[in-house]
């Protein structure tokens, strides 16, 4: 389910809105749900109770807590999600480097320019590769964007997910083959690692998003500092 929410103050302007979302979502067959919020306020009741959106649109000008000052919030919590900001005032859309922003639109929004947005980010985000293996006697599949890292544990690969784990009997080297290799990378003797999910790396270790401490040993340290740090700037 892509979850997609817009907050926007003027009503002609949020029912403009959520009518173009849905029909480029139906357009693309995307199976949605749309929250619209007519308050920065209203928002960040849902999203402090848990609520969480893959895209959302946010009017930089409203009464209250303005766009700009409500996605700081949210990337306090989320670092993925799409932001794109709606605007009258193009003066406004270099302040969207602060907080990571995908966007920003001009009101009235151009129905083929939210539409490629919308396209790109959800094939981002569910239309990723798999990685596909037999774990005792079931076949899985695991999207990639979900792995942290591959492990080797008596005898088996340990693959640690961001919301949990799974194992299976293989080696590191023929898993590495499959792999795309700008994004996993042999970061010990025993590990090979999602960079797209490290949050912090040093020379001796990596710490992923969900937590968990990776080692990394002094020979495989100076490649993955380099290819950290390119995925940084890329």
């Amino acid at each position: 389910m892509y979850k997609v929410a817009l907050c926007e103050d003027e009503q002609i302007y949020a029912n403009a809105q959520e009518k173009i979302c849905r029909e480029i979502l139906e357009k693309l067959n995307i199976e949605h749900s749309i929250s619209v919020f007519e308050t920065s306020a209203d928002f960040w009741a849902s999203f402090s109770k848990g609520a969480r959106y893959d895209f959302m649109l946010l009017d930089i000008v409203m009464d209250g807590t303005d766009g700009m000052e409500l996605a700081r919030k949210i990337r306090g919590h989320d670092s993925d999600a799409a932001i794109v900001f709606i605007t009258a005032n193009p003066e406004f859309a270099l302040q969207g480097y602060d907080v990571n922003a995908l966007h920003y639109l001009m009101k009235p929004l151009r129905r083929d320019m939210l539409e490629k947005l919308i396209a790109s980010d959800y094939e981002r985000r569910f239309q990723c590769n798999y990685f596909v293996f037999k774990s005792g006697t079931q076949n899985l599949r695991i999207p990639v964007r979900d792995i942290i890292c591959f492990e080797t544990v008596d005898r088996r690969i340990l693959i640690t997910l961001k919301d949990g784990t799974a194992d299976y009997s293989g080696k590191l080297s023929e898993i590495a083959e499959g792999l795309p290799g700008e994004t996993f990378m042999r970061c010990h003797i025993g590990y090979i690692v999602n960079l797209k999910n490290i949050e912090t790396l040093t020379r001796t270790e990596a710490i992923a998003v969900n937590g968990k401490i990776i080692p990394v040993s002094r020979s495989y340290s100076p490649a993955i500092q380099k290819a950290f740090l390119k995925q940084m700037w890329d």
